[in-house]
């Protein structure tokens, strides 16, 4: 424990409580342990009775959504609680509690450490949505002591946008992985007669969830034992463009292309069941699903993007395909069902080593309090 640490408050702004309890409990944890009283300042759900038994203690702002309404109570909520609070620093996470939360936290002089998760459609979308928080960017992030990145692309743009100064920008692994944690499951009578896709992810259209269904559909006409799962929660705060709907996921399933496995907190025996985890994301941060695979000795199909595609070596620990390309991503994945099982096997081998080597969430922990320290002192 550190003695410099001990008895300081930290605030943490998310968008749900999903990602405290599950990509980000390692760093939490790890905060608890070194004394720190630690507050979740985000909208509750099912999952706030978990996060509290961690010793996490949970505020309920509302969610800072696309409604100005809305937008304006989430601010007067998130504002309430940091003047109640009085942090030593803050952290916030994604881009809703980056922006909001930066812009507040600077108006009350609140040392702050942002972690942008990942940038979507943000440089690209003409939406006004997007077009205002390219704005709004700038402005928040001035004054902000650290801003961590989960990739150099994300990085590099937002240097050259000069929404971030490069002296205080750093670029860590993710969310980094617990690989004992995530170490491989050898299941006892696991049925080899059909072989098992997995899709874990929010259930948005930018995650590749069209792509994995057209390609789930092509792959059953020649393989037509093939099973192919999808689990995650749905996600209403995205544009709605970006969202499906019940009935959709519904339809998917009475056609019998794919079987909704729902939302995990524990994934690991679902990984261990499949015989490939696929993640068709149109972009991210660094793909906490690909991790996990991966530390779990399983090969993994996904796209030749930023945040994807530094985490799979294609040939040797996946495949990597087009994004938005239902086809290609249909050809990788009959080429992985053709595979013989000792050549998955040796993909999955090497998935860890590099996991291992490159993504330790002790890389991630201590970038924190690193941090940490240099803002409250």
């Amino acid at each position: 424990m550190s003695t410099e640490l001990t008895g300081k408050k930290i605030a943490v702004i998310e968008n749900g409580l999903l990602s405290t309890y599950t990509m980000r409990e390692g760093l939490m944890m790890h905060l608890l342990e070194e004394g720190c009283d630690v507050y979740i300042l985000t909208h509750t759900n099912r999952f706030v009775t978990q996060v509290e038994k961690m010793g996490l203690k949970v505020i309920n702002i509302g969610s800072g959504n696309l409604n100005l309404v809305k937008v304006s109570r989430y601010i007067c909520n998130l504002r309430r609680a940091l003047k109640k609070i009085k942090p030593d620093v803050c952290l916030t996470f994604s881009i809703r509690p980056a922006i909001w939360g930066n812009l507040v936290t600077r108006q009350l002089k609140i040392p702050t450490i942002t972690n942008i998760t990942g940038v979507g459609p943000l440089f690209i979308s003409k939406n006004i949505v997007y077009r205002t928080a390219r704005s709004l960017y700038r402005n928040a992030l001035s004054q902000t002591k650290k801003v961590f990145f989960q990739n150099y692309d994300d990085m590099n743009l937002f240097i050259e946008r000069k929404f971030v100064k490069s002296s205080i920008a750093e670029r860590i692994p993710g969310s980094g992985i617990d690989y004992k944690k995530f170490s491989p499951i050898l299941l006892k009578g696991h049925d080899s007669t059909s072989f098992i896709f997995l899709f874990i992810g929010r259930l948005i259209k930018d995650k590749g969830i069209f792509e994995y269904i057209n390609a789930a559909r092509i792959i059953k006409k020649k393989f037509p034992t093939a099973i192919f799962n999808v689990m995650g929660p749905f996600w209403t705060q995205n544009l709605k463009r970006n969202t499906i709907t019940h009935t959709q996921l519904q339809n998917w399933i009475d056609e019998g292309v794919i079987d909704y496995l729902g939302e995990k907190k524990d994934v690991r025996k679902f990984i261990a069941e499949a015989d490939c985890i696929v993640l068709p994301s149109y972009r991210e941060g660094t793909s906490n699903t690909l991790l996990e695979a991966a530390s779990m000795e399983k090969p993994t199909i996904t796209t030749n993007t930023t945040g994807c595609k530094e985490i799979v070596s294609d040939n040797e620990t996946g495949f990597l395909c087009r994004v938005k390309d239902e086809f290609d991503l249909a050809d990788k994945m009959k080429k992985m069902i053709l595979l013989s099982a000792e050549e998955r096997r040796e993909m999955g081998k090497k998935a860890r080593q590099k996991i291992i080597a490159e993504y330790d969430k002790q890389i991630v922990i201590q970038a924190y309090l690193k941090a940490i320290i240099a803002s409250i002192g």
